[in-house]
């Protein structure tokens, strides 16, 4: 678990310092939206039990979700979309609770959480090919 916890903060951090560097103004939003996110998550997720839906870190998602909704909205590059959708994937996790209370909490807490690495993957990918494009455009072949 420590290791896992070693490799988010990890990622994280390089997601951070690539999108601040080479993001613009989406970047360096995204790093605001989820730097906030990931320390709005610790304490949420430390006043719940996987064993029933976790309220505290459900507004927290939702909340991330309406800011990534309103980068994507303001933006004109595709690398928002895909963020937005992990956290989507995030928030209906916590729906699916909801609905099913029988859910699985392993399932839960596994869902709840694996999102965030496609979403700062997608992230990273997209800045580059961002770049790139900006770069072919600026210096045609």
């Amino acid at each position: 678990m420590q290791m896992l916890a070693a490799f988010f903060w990890l990622l994280m951090l390089m997601t951070c310092a690539f999108a601040v560097c080479f993001g613009g103004r989406e970047g360096r939003l995204l790093v605001v939206i989820s730097v906030t996110a990931a320390l709005l998550s610790i304490p949420a997720q430390l006043a719940g039990s996987w064993h029933a839906t976790q309220y505290w870190l459900l507004i927290v998602d939702v909340a991330t979700f309406a800011a990534l909704l309103w980068l994507m909205l303001g933006s004109n590059r595709y690398w928002p979309i895909w963020v937005a959708a992990c956290q989507l994937m995030t928030v209906l996790t916590h729906v699916v609770t909801l609905l099913r209370p029988d859910f699985p909490d392993m399932i839960y807490a596994g869902l709840s959480t694996v999102w965030v690495i496609p979403l700062m993957l997608f992230a990273i990918i997209g800045i580059e090919l961002d770049r790139k494009a900006s770069h072919d455009r600026a210096y045609p072949a």
